[in-house]
């Protein structure tokens, strides 16, 4: 009778062992796949680059980062929109990249315009589009977008980067868009594809999060290349200011 009840105690203790070696295996087995994704989104966004050769004004973006990196190197304290717009002048002339030749000439920026972006950037973005040359197809699909980067705050930047060039795709093949209509919406696409890089690269939340940057690039985009470049800076700059202070 002992020997039979000694095996009702023990077998439950065998079983509960089994079961929590069993739930360790699991367990284990579990992170080892959540680390393995982990590790593989790591590498996958250490390859990942904000280029993409289909868009005819990819360099757009890519002058945009290169200005950023002068301006920020120079550790310049400027606050005000006129101070940002001077420097950026600077910047700009000095700058030797020949593909500066190519976005057009120095046309005068409206200072006043650019404070407004900077005080209510979504409502100005609105109006910015609305009293456009573009299509009004044009218009919708270049607002849709805008709109959308705000939902994508969250995601890794590979992700991110995809959306973006499959949105520039569609633009490109799409018939119903004039050249002139690409021009902006491509132009404006480069300088959102490469400032998100640029804020994830650097970690800077408050960079990453400011608005003004690519509302700037569309505003600019309006006018020419050149100017979307600096736009895009002299506001994101002003902005990013606000925010850190």
């Amino acid at each position: 009778m002992k020997n039979i009840s000694l095996c009702f105690v023990i077998l439950p203790l065998l079983i509960i062992s089994c079961t929590s070696d069993s739930i360790d295996v699991i367990d284990r087995s579990e992170n080892k796949v959540i680390t393995k994704k982990s590790e593989k989104s790591a590498r996958r966004e250490q390859n990942v680059t904000p280029d993409n050769p289909a868009n005819d004004y990819d360099m757009v973006g890519k002058l945009h980062n290169e200005l950023l990196d002068t301006y920020f190197a120079g550790n310049y304290q400027y606050s005000t929109i006129p101070q940002i717009s001077e420097q950026i002048e600077v910047i700009t002339a000095a700058n030797n990249n020949p593909a500066l030749l190519n976005l057009g000439t120095n046309i005068p920026l409206n200072l006043e315009e650019m404070q407004a972006i900077v005080n209510n950037p979504e409502a100005t973005l609105e109006q910015i589009i609305a009293n456009s040359s573009m299509t009004t197809d044009a218009k919708i699909s270049l607002s849709s977008f805008m709109d959308a980067i705000i939902l994508w705050k969250n995601e890794e930047y590979g992700t991110i980067y995809q959306s973006i060039i499959s949105f520039e795709s569609s633009v490109i093949d799409n018939s119903q868009f004039n050249i002139e209509d690409k021009r902006i919406i491509l132009t404006s696409s480069s300088i959102v594809r490469h400032s998100l890089y640029y804020a994830k690269e650097r970690k800077d939340k408050d960079w990453e999060t400011s608005v003004g940057n690519r509302i700037g690039g569309v505003s600019g985009a309006i006018d020419q290349s050149l100017t979307s470049v600096k736009k895009a800076l002299i506001i994101g700059i002003s902005q990013n200011n606000v925010v850190t202070d």
